[in-house]
């Protein structure tokens, strides 16, 4: 009853929409399925070792004809009529809701060969697909398989299931999900009981029919590429080599021998099919991802000595892909170079005369294997190394050991490895294969140290003995030791603490290892060679850390060291760098430092400057000796490169340290980084690299001059800032080193008035009127003219600052000119009489105060705006009968005004504008009314 209780389901569905079935192995179709035998079907483990098979002992040449099918009880039909008996009887057999009888079942399976056949001869493909989906023929046959007994062949329904199969590869689309397809037909058939207890004949056909399919799967009807197609095979084959059942691993690298055999043909017969393709285009149709496991996996059988038919086809399949990987290599390398194709031709030769030692055969093939080719085939030998691997230990230790032998990796694949020995190391009790873990693990390090260091970060952050242990394996290579630490510096390097990252974790689990490194005294000597940088990386980790309360701090510097705690990475980053200090040698200033609790002021926003400066200060005085390397890096790193997030700590922290020496004896380094910071894009650091250069000049800030003038240029505020600080402090100091700059300077800071900083308009006003007063000031004449109308617009800015500054401007300016009742004016605040005044003084000017007045219009400033159209009205009273042409500019200028984003300024434009045009209407006989008119405006 069990056996036919998911047929019921499909007989129970409607026709045309039948019940999908989920065979027992369906669902468990991965990337690399773990097919396992019966228990009836294991045997015990027998130790073997590798032994020679000779050419002539291969398998005999096994026919690929595919048992016909049987014909339908409808004789004398034509095509067509054939085909849809055979569609009427396949829609029957999946509606039926009886138990289907052993003649049913085969009905169906040939109905399924029947149209496929029909459907090739009248290209009727299309409309097949379609009825193949409907019906899930594919999903059938599956369940078909599965219901057969697992330990009898007594019927051709595997026959004939795998040459539907076969047949249904023709249409294109009806084949879609390979790989459940392989597990079921692999599981069905290679399960079987051995050969002897089964009909030979019926056991025969069923093979070839096995390999009739995957022949015509593969290299006949193909769905994607041959290389993509052979790897989900062999993905299926792979795992059934290694069951311990010897039935089951002969039957499996069997069919793996036939389609090496078939794929080293392809490639020899390629060229001929396909003299149009490109050899790239070849070459990428058969590109080979399982290669590396492949090999691993045949020369690992051959050591199953004795099982000779499997170890014959073994040796024969390694030596198909031997020429299939020649003609790899032949398009991978330039064949023309003289030393490349002499190699060639030897290892082609090779392929002629071949051997029986596997280890030669793997040599052979390791100068041709990718990098990641060589890491499966290592992968694969770990597993073979496990205690409960039914591999050849022995074998696949020498295996590992050959691989890992000058092998360069790439950093992924030491990742790979490094994961794989991670996690199997404690499956692996042999000595020589512990030995062989050993040595390779040493090796892998030297090779690539910091692909090593990243691997056993992600293995374990936290550093466990486990991992530990391994820790150890890869630092027993002495080379290796300074490089890791490089790698660890690096991590340190990358990102502040705390960041919420994959790399931000490798920076905890990079201190984590260094803290664990400096308790052992063996990797102190090298340690010390990167101290300066170690100690510098650190100590700006700790002042990045984002802010801290008082109690976290407290438990970072006073509680028993716990890893585990919720501070622990910053923890992690003190305990790291108080050993650091001890392995240094420099005792005292760890002392220094706990006693005056700079841990704890080195974090933190409000304190980390000063807790720098204090630090310099105890550094200095403990170990100055030892101090310089720290100096010169900083010096270097400053220089040479781009610090990113850490630019501003490694800033504070070099001006720190060399503000405390007192003395320089070259100025020329750290001149070189101030003048570089200066134009930083952070404004810390342009704030400390200003200040660097006022200590470096001081006593001589005149010599500053040309840069602050070049700095006041810069389109950045907070520069323009800076640099009106450090002119304000020549002019005040060394007055006389200005008189040569005065003009170009004037005109600079006239450009400034306008800025939309409030500070910057404020402080380049206090710096004109200090100009204005400078020896040398007759030279600025024309400046002073020209900074009138915009120091009386500024007055009236609400920014008390600001429009302090413009009033004392405009006093000296007046001053500098002679104008005494601008001056009084200007003292007295009289805004509108100041206006009179300029219009009255400096009237052949009004062109120019029309464009100055203009450009008020859009400043952010509303009482700037105000008062531009209010000196606009009056520009305009006073050119309505001299100058037509400019009164229309000034109407212009105001209806662009109009709309204002604040009302009281439209307002103020319709009334201005409104006033213009009725004054341009009074007739000058009536002087009155135009008084009238205008005092109404103003008030």
């Amino acid at each position: 009853m069990g056996q036919h209780a998911s047929r019921a389901a499909v007989q129970a569905a409607p026709r045309g929409k039948p019940q999908r079935f989920s065979p027992p192995m369906a669902a468990q179709a991965t990337a690399r399925p773990q097919p396992q035998p019966s228990s009836s079907a294991m045997e015990e483990r027998k130790p073997s070792c590798p032994a020679e098979a000779k050419e002539k002992d291969k398998l005999p040449q096994e026919p690929t004809a595919v048992p016909p099918a049987p014909p339908l009880d409808a004789p004398g039909l034509p095509m067509c009529a054939v085909e849809r008996y055979a569609m009427d009887n396949i829609e029957a057999f999946l509606r039926s809701t009886e138990p289907q009888n052993e003649e049913k079942k085969m009905k169906f399976l040939c109905s399924i060969r029947t149209i496929c056949g029909s459907a090739a001869e009248r290209n009727t493909v299309q409309e097949l697909r379609i009825f193949c989906r409907r019906n899930e023929l594919v999903e059938n046959i599956m369940v078909l398989l599965a219901e057969e007994p697992r330990r009898e062949l007594s019927s051709e329904l595997r026959l004939q299931a795998v040459a539907a199969i076969t047949s249904l590869s023709k249409v294109e689309g009806a084949l879609e999900e390979k790989i459940p397809l392989f597990v079921v037909c692999f599981r069905s058939i290679f399960l079987l009981p051995s050969e002897q207890d089964l009909d030979t004949n019926l056991y025969s056909k069923t093979l070839r029919a096995l390999d009739e399919m995957l022949h015509s799967l593969v290299f006949i009807h193909p769905s994607t590429s041959i290389g993509e197609e052979l790897k989900d095979v062999f993905q299926v084959l792979l795992p059934f080599t290694s069951l311990q059942s010897s039935t089951v691993r002969q039957r499996a690298v069997g069919r793996i021998w036939k389609l090496t055999h078939s794929l080293a043909h392809y490639c020899q017969e390629k060229p001929r099919h396909s003299s149009e393709q490109s050899p790239s285009a070849s070459y990428d149709e058969l590109r080979l991802p399982v290669l590396g496991q492949l090999v691993g996996c045949l020369i690992l059988c051959c050591a199953f000595v004795q099982e000779h038919k499997t170890c014959r086809c073994a040796l024969s399949a390694l030596r198909h892909l031997y020429r299939f990987v020649l003609w790899r290599s032949r398009w991978e390398g330039q064949l023309d170079e003289q030393g490349k194709l002499e190699q060639w031709e030897a290892d082609h030769e090779f392929s002629l005369t071949w051997t029986t030692n596997t280890t030669v055969i793997l040599l052979r093939f390791e100068k041709h294997l990718h990098s990641s080719e060589k890491t499966d085939l290592i992968l694969l030998a770990l597993q073979g190394m496990r205690d409960c691997s039914n591999y050849n230990t022995q074998v696949a230790s020498t295996l590992m050991a050959i691989l890992t032998v000058d092998f360069n990796p790439m950093p992924n694949d030491v990742q790979r490895i490094v994961t794989a020995i991670h996690r199997s190391r404690k499956l692996i009790t042999e000595e020589q294969a512990l030995r062989t873990i050993r040595s390779s693990f040493a090796s892998l390090a030297a090779a690539n140290p910091r692909a090593m260091t990243l691997s056993l970060l992600r293995c374990s952050p936290t550093c466990d003995k486990d991992i530990w242990e391994l820790w150890e394996l890869a630092l027993s290579s002495v080379d290796a030791v300074p490089k890791m630490v490089q790698a660890l510096l690096h991590q340190l390097e990358t990102v502040p603490l705390g960041q919420k990252t994959e790399v931000g974790v490798l920076h905890t689990a990079a201190a984590t290892a260094l803290h664990k490194l400096l308790q052992y005294l063996d990797y102190g000597p090298q340690v010390r060679l990167v101290f300066p940088e170690l100690f510098v990386a650190l100590i700006i980790q700790l002042v990045s850390a984002g802010p801290l309360a008082p109690l976290e701090i407290t438990a970072i510097t006073e509680d028993p060291f716990r890893p585990s705690a919720p501070t622990s990475a910053i923890r992690m980053v003190v305990e790291t760098a108080h050993s650091l200090l001890l392995c240094a040698e420099m005792d005292n200033l760890a002392f220094s430092m706990d006693t005056h609790n700079l841990w704890a002021r080195l974090q933190g926003a409000a304190t980390w400057q000063n807790g720098l400066h204090s630090l310099a200060k105890v550094m200095l005085k403990n170990c100055r000796d030892q101090c310089r390397p720290i100096f010169r890096h900083l010096q270097n790193l400053l220089q040479y490169h781009q610090l990113q997030w850490r630019e501003v700590p490694a800033m504070a922290f070099y001006l720190e340290l060399w503000s405390c020496q007192g003395h320089h004896e070259d100025d020329t380094c750290p001149q070189k980084i101030f003048r570089k910071y200066i134009r930083s894009k952070q404004p810390k650091s342009r704030e400390l690299a200003l200040r660097g250069l006022r200590n470096l000049y001081a006593g001589r800030m005149q010599l500053l001059l040309p840069d602050a003038l070049l700095w006041l240029q810069d389109m950045r505020a907070d520069i323009k800032l800076q640099a009106i600080h450090l002119l304000q402090d020549i002019a005040a100091q060394h007055p006389a080193s200005i008189r040569g700059v005065l003009s170009q300077l004037a005109v600079q800071l006239l450009s400034c008035f306008n800025e939309d900083n409030a500070e910057v308009r404020w402080r380049s006003m206090e710096l004109f009127a200090l100009l204005l007063e400078a020896p040398g000031r007759k030279r600025l004449l024309l400046q002073a003219e020209r900074s009138l109308l915009p120091l009386f617009i500024h007055m009236n800015e609400d920014i008390p600052n600001v429009a302090q500054a413009a009033q004392k401007a405009l006093i000296h300016a007046a001053k500098l000119l002679g104008w005494q009742q601008l001056q009084r004016l200007a003292c007295a605040a009289e805004v509108w009489m100041i206006a009179d005044c300029l219009l009255q003084k400096r009237g052949r000017d009004a062109e120019q105060y029309l464009k100055d007045t203009v450009l008020h219009l859009h400043s952010p400033q509303v009482p700037v705006r105000d008062t531009a159209v209010r000196f606009l009205g009056l520009l305009g009273r006073k050119l309505r009968n001299e100058n037509r042409e400019k009164m229309s500019d000034i109407r212009k200028a105001l209806e662009g005004a109009k709309e204002d984003s604040e009302p009281a300024v439209r307002c103020l434009v319709l009334q201005t504008l409104l006033i213009l045009s009725v004054l341009e209407d009074v007739p000058p006989t009536r002087p009155r009314l135009r008084r009238w008119f205008w005092r109404t405006w103003r008030e």
